[in-house]
């Protein structure tokens, strides 16, 4: 049983060992927590160098990755084409998003702006 996706902000500041990060990790640490391929592609992103990625590779291990289906995809595409112009919404977000929506559950995000617009989504900011 999944219990809630890890947007990336929240596995960055993890990464980075940011205290309240690490404090609500250690609270949730019995919760099955998933990062999306989307998450795991912007956090491997952000290496500066190969010995940066490298451990950044070895630190996204610990999380399970949920994958996109066909019906996420679509919802993505829906959500996309009705929220862009008028809210700033980004693609990476409502990918990120369906994965969340479709297993109904908690989206962890420091950026609740960037998903308010989203239906059914659940949106929190654990810290």
């Amino acid at each position: 049983m999944i219990d809630g996706v890890l947007d990336t902000s929240i596995v960055i500041d993890l990464l980075r060992q940011f205290q309240p990060a690490i404090q609500w990790s250690a609270l949730v640490s019995k919760q099955n927590m998933v990062i999306t391929p989307i998450v795991w592609m912007e956090t491997v992103e952000g290496a500066r160098n190969g010995a940066e990625r490298s451990r950044i590779l070895r630190f996204l291990r610990q999380f399970p990755i949920e994958h996109s289906i066909y019906d996420d995809n679509n919802w993505s595409m829906l959500q996309f084409a009705q929220f862009n112009l008028s809210y700033n919404v980004d693609l990476t977000d409502v990918m990120i998003a369906s994965v969340a929506v479709r297993l109904n559950v908690p989206l962890y995000t420091l950026n609740i702006k960037h998903y308010a617009p989203l239906p059914n989504l659940d949106e929190r900011r654990p810290y």
